[in-house]
């Protein structure tokens, strides 16, 4: 299986359902362990919803690939759910806490034409 495949594969773990009132602006909150760091997902969702139940389900494929820092997880993740969800915003944190330090990746994009209306200015980081 070449790398295109192997990606295919991963992402399509990630399902997704029509979101309910695709008109109105909504934030979506789904926080999940993730090779022991914290993932928190944020998104606005344009036509659909991530499943959350897919999200464990994804996760646990990414333990499977060997990543070196967190900072290349977080934009794969960024990546996958924004190819199989395309939200209209979308943000990744993933955050390990060791005894001495912690170490946290925020990553983000958004659709380009997307008018938010004041909605992320409204948010906690």
């Amino acid at each position: 299986m070449d790398a295109t495949e192997d990606i295919r594969k991963r992402r399509d773990v990630l399902e997704t359902l029509p979101a309910p009132h695709p008109r109105h602006d909504a934030v979506v909150v789904m926080e999940n362990d993730c090779m022991g760091a914290t993932l928190r997902l944020r998104y606005v969702p344009d036509r659909d919803v991530l499943k959350p139940e897919s999200l464990s389900r994804y996760v646990g494929t990414l333990a499977k690939l060997p990543f070196t820092s967190l900072e290349e997880t977080a934009q794969t993740i960024l990546e996958d759910i924004n190819d199989q969800v395309i939200p209209n915003w979308i943000e990744v944190t993933l955050c390990q806490s060791g005894s001495d330090m912690r170490h946290e990746v925020r990553v983000e994009d958004r659709q380009p034409n997307w008018k938010e209306r004041g909605l992320l200015d409204r948010l906690a980081p």
